[in-house]
């Protein structure tokens, strides 16, 4: 693992763009790459070697490193292990369901932290069950609830397959951090930068963009993998194009997008304007990170790239129109203004 030096500050292009009605309100600088396996960077914008913490995005290759041990799981596990969820009935039942598997208990052995459901009417009805019960003293977060509940199911099956101790899993220490370690610096053909804490507990390794982007195309590209690993990574994809909702929700833009793509793309998004994407097909990977974090413009970003280069890579880009090009409405349902896609395009 290398030390981070303090990096330059370079201005980004402008990916995103926010107008309304007709002036332009704000914008959104970042770096992205669409990366083929075997021939590199195919289009950048912005600094490719910029230092950033994938979060949420690289659950993918957590999963991945899982799987390439030879734990067994279901298509439905695989696919809830990448999710960033929004804690839905069926994500709630998932991480039930998985855990009473493993013989575990969601509040003693999920190391995420207890949360409130994003999905709004799972957290009503959170609420009015709460309210229903007012003599109860028990929280009405629950770790449960935390969009990264699947990732540490996945982690905790991964461990107790491994025979490795579950009440540290959270560790950097820990054996099964140090697989991921491994992992990410061997897609990457780079050393890690540092490793900082993620919000929900786990390791939050940093890398460059375009580490990022080897890494995940070799996910698309596993050929050159030993024959677990093309197991597993033929088994990531297969799930989350398969269950793509399970990946984040019925709103969720990295699920709807995945959801209309015909099986051609797998889209996951990452806290902090991070999205990543895999392209088996094409033999490629499309990450980017926003310069402000902003994941309403990472959103517009990765839908905008698809939808630029769908007839290059050959891919179904119907979902990510609508994100490409975002109608703002106000209160009343009166639209207002947009956000929309504004990169350039070079040609691949």
């Amino acid at each position: 693992m290398t030390r981070i030096e303090n990096q330059k500050t370079t201005l980004e292009p402008v990916l995103v763009k926010v107008d309304r009605q007709g002036l332009t309100e704000s914008m959104h600088r970042g770096s992205a790459i669409i990366y083929h396996a075997t021939h590199g960077i195919l289009a950048a914008w912005g600094n490719p070697d910029k230092v950033i913490f994938p979060r949420s995005a690289m659950k993918p290759i957590q999963v991945f490193t899982a799987l390439s041990s030879g734990l067994g799981i279901a298509d439905e596990q695989v696919a809830f292990g990448c999710a960033s969820h929004h804690a839905e009935e069926m994500h709630i039942t998932m991480a039930e369901r998985w855990l009473l598997q493993l013989n575990l208990s969601s509040e003693k052995h999920l190391a995420c932290g207890p949360a409130l459901p994003q999905h709004q009417q799972s957290l009503i009805s959170v609420l009015q069950r709460a309210n229903a019960n007012q003599s109860n003293k028990e929280a009405i977060a629950k770790r449960i609830y935390h969009g990264c509940s699947g990732k540490h199911c996945c982690q905790l099956a991964f461990c107790k397959h491994q025979g490795w101790d579950i009440d540290s899993y959270y560790e950097p220490q820990h054996p099964a951090q140090q697989a991921l370690f491994n992992h990410l610096e061997s897609l990457s053909d780079k050393p890690l930068e540092k490793i900082a804490i993620d919000g929900c507990s786990l390791p939050a390794p940093a890398m460059t963009l375009i580490g990022f982007a080897r890494a995940m195309a070799q996910l698309a590209s596993p050929q050159k993998l030993s024959q677990s690993e093309q197991k597993a990574a033929s088994h990531i994809f297969e799930s989350v194009t398969k269950f793509p909702f399970l990946t984040g929700g019925t709103s969720a833009p990295n699920s709807v997008m995945t959801d209309k793509s015909a099986g051609s793309f797998f889209v996951k998004n990452g806290s902090e304007g991070v999205y990543a994407c895999i392209i088996p097909e094409a033999h490629c990977s499309i990450v980017l990170k926003m310069a402000d974090g902003a994941m309403r413009a990472a959103d517009t970003a990765m839908a905008g790239i698809i939808k630029a280069y769908a007839t290059e890579l050959k891919i179904e880009a119907s979902g990510a129109n609508h994100f490409a090009e975002l109608s703002m409405k106000n209160a009343a349902g009166d639209e207002i203004g947009k956000t929309y896609w504004d990169g350039e395009k070079p040609k691949i």
